[in-house]
């Protein structure tokens, strides 16, 4: 009991500092008048999740470099928000693509990994600097289908469930969910476990992590998920953690972004559940306060 906490602490702990040191670099850029390039924000970014030596020096999601995405686009040209992947080499940060502090729409991820447990605590959320209601409303509703997918998860529920639940809630509401990832058979999800938090790495999964073989730690924590999809059948289980990242447009509406936020749903060994967001800070640093109703 007390080591799958310890586990889920890590995980949390992990997932805090990616949003801290986000804050600590994005805000020290803003209050500058220098232009900001989406590669500027990464590298700032990774100088201060360095800071951290309870971390590996890097994220474990990799392409893009260093486990980071961080995209720009606009309330006018978005196209870079609707994206199928951080992977190709087209979507990575970039030096020319520059950030509108007016209108500006952003999506920002960092995937570290705790060395200690070897837990990850990926973390990302989508930023808007502008001012369109109808945005402001898709921002507000995409957090808040969140809050209602752990609401009704419960410990013995399998994923595939959970999934299907989820997607009628997208529907219901004129939404889509676009989250694909090429070592997931079903195609399309909505999260994945967080590896080992739930179980343990195998004796050869622990001697990579020794050998600090980074590539090879790398596909270990990519192949150990299992992911929120219509065919899972792995039910939910005390000490459990795993993430809650689709990422939704609006059929009815081609003006509205891809948003999503990136949580991470922990299910502690006395039954108690709880959703890590750690946005509330950034949503007040860039003026989203009517995001700030978070539970």
């Amino acid at each position: 009991m007390k080591d799958t906490e310890n586990k889920l602490e890590a995980c949390r702990s992990a997932r805090s500092w990616a949003a801290k040191s986000f804050h600590t670099s994005f805000s020290q850029l803003l209050s500058t008048e220098q232009q900001i390039s989406e590669a500027l924000l990464r590298d700032q970014w990774l100088l201060e999740l360095r800071k951290n030596p309870d971390l590996f020096p890097d994220g474990w999601y990799i392409p893009p470099l260093h486990g980071i995405g961080v995209l720009f686009g606009t309330e006018d040209n978005y196209q870079r928000m609707n994206y199928k992947s951080l992977r190709p080499e087209e979507i990575h940060p970039k030096e020319d693509i520059l950030l509108n502090r007016k209108k500006g729409i952003v999506y920002v991820y960092a995937s570290p990994v705790d060395k200690r447990t070897g837990m990850i605590g990926d973390w990302g959320m989508t930023i808007y600097f502008g001012k369109d209601p109808d945005i402001i409303k898709h921002l507000q509703q995409c957090l808040n289908l969140n809050y209602q997918v752990l609401d009704y998860a419960q410990a013995g529920m399998i994923f595939a469930h959970v999934t299907k639940y989820a997607t009628n809630l997208f529907s219901q509401q004129n939404l889509s969910n676009q989250v694909t990832s090429t070592t997931d058979i079903a195609g399309v999800n909505i999260g994945h476990t967080v590896p080992a938090s739930y179980e343990q790495w195998s004796p050869e999964e622990l001697e990579v992590f020794k050998r600090n073989n980074w590539e090879e730690i790398l596909k270990i924590i990519s192949k150990k998920r299992k992911f929120l999809n219509p065919v899972e059948p792995l039910p939910i289980q005390p000490g459990m953690a795993f993430t809650i990242e689709q990422r939704l447009t609006r059929a009815n509406n081609s003006r509205i972004p891809m948003s999503s936020f990136h949580t991470i749903a922990l299910f502690h060994t006395d039954g108690k559940k709880e959703l890590l967001t750690d946005f509330s800070e950034i949503f007040k640093l860039v003026g989203m306060d009517y995001m700030l109703t978070e539970k």
